[in-house]
């Protein structure tokens, strides 16, 4: 059993293996996942690769299963993972690497930002010893306001909260078979996937790929959910905000009697100090808006235990579509710290 196996993985069967399988999330995709499909199999089938596609629709309100199930017909490659409502991009990721069985996990956004016809820069790296390789962005084709936003977080990450992060990657990325289920069968609810794999220790290699604009339709990725990943970034992978707040207390602290002990030079001196009103309501003022900040990090990281300590499950299967199984409600429900689906005939 190696380090990156959880004792019940070890008693499972193996998986049927392919090559490659590619995890696609998909939300509101129906413009774009024709697109996808068609280009990526061209490729990979030019480079005789033995594939699949693990496309998990995250509660799409349009045309998306509908056009998944039409290419299910014409592509044998393709298994529809359709979760019950939507659970979000990191939870539909999740599911989608549980549910694959390939040797290489590569990841996709739906919206064909990542150019299919870059995979083979990927794939070459797996001849170099790597487990991890990640695409980086040649030229960004982002909105100003998500590039400054990201550019942001990933220099707040690094060097105030000492989070390691690459530079500029995408999700466009391979992953060893082994390694991907492993992250995303960790018990934590809130994942930072690029983050966590950095943790693994795994070999990691980095490649410029080319970055495209959307294909069809808008970005769901608002400037709400870029802050709330960040959110999940810092209070999941560090504790230096609360002692950033202990630092900033006692700087507090110390302004505050060396303001006192000045005044009292000054009063012993015989300087004419009146009775501050201004001063203390700015004081009193400064003091409690900086006592509700430390009480809401605080309350977040309490918060992120009470969810943790719930194990409520972090996605829902609703079907699971192929040509080689078409089954009912409630395929696999949440998931195992193990990295495999929990399943309905796992209850005891």
């Amino acid at each position: 059993m190696t380090s990156l196996e959880s004792p019940r993985a070890a008693m499972e069967p193996e998986r049927p293996l392919v090559d490659l399988s590619v995890v696609v999330p998909l939300y509101n995709e129906e413009g774009n996942v024709d697109a996808l499909v068609r280009r990526t199999a061209a490729v990979l089938r030019d480079r005789k690769e033995r594939f699949e596609f693990v496309l998990v629709d995250d509660g799409s309100r349009d045309a998306t299963v509908p056009r998944v199930r039409a290419l299910i017909d014409e592509f044998p490659e393709v298994r529809l993972i359709r979760l019950t409502r939507n659970f979000g991009q990191e939870p539909a990721v999740q599911a989608g690497m549980l549910q694959s069985r390939g040797a290489w996990v590569l990841q996709m956004d739906g919206d064909l930002q990542n150019p299919p016809e870059e995979i083979p820069k990927l794939l070459e790296q797996r001849r170099e010893g790597h487990q991890i390789i990640l695409g980086v962005r040649a030229e960004r084709k982002d909105p100003f306001y998500r590039t400054a936003a990201s550019r942001l977080l990933l220099w707040i990450m690094r060097r105030i909260m000492g989070i390691e992060l690459p530079s500029d990657v995408t999700t466009f990325r391979l992953i060893d078979g082994d390694v991907a289920r492993f992250v995303a069968g960790l018990p934590e609810k809130r994942k930072f996937f690029s983050a966590l794999l950095m943790w693994t220790g795994a070999p990691v290699a980095t490649v410029e790929v080319a970055h495209d604009a959307r294909l069809s339709g808008s970005t769901h990725y608002s400037l709400p959910k870029l802050i709330n990943h960040t959110f999940d970034l810092m209070v999941g992978f560090s504790t230096r905000p609360l002692r950033l707040i202990g630092v900033a207390g006692w700087l507090f602290a110390l302004a505050g009697i060396a303001f006192a002990l000045f005044n009292v030079v000054r009063k012993l001196l015989g300087a004419d100090i009146g009775a501050g009103w201004t001063s203390i309501f700015s004081a009193i003022v400064i003091l409690g808006g900086f006592q509700l900040i430390a009480l809401s990090v605080i309350g977040e990281y309490v918060g992120r235990i009470f969810i943790e300590n719930q194990a409520r499950p972090i996605f829902r299967i609703a079907e699971e579509v192929s040509r080689q199984a078409r089954t009912g409600s409630g395929v696999a429900t949440g998931t195992a710290a193990s990295g495999a689906p929990y399943r309905a005939e796992d209850r005891p």
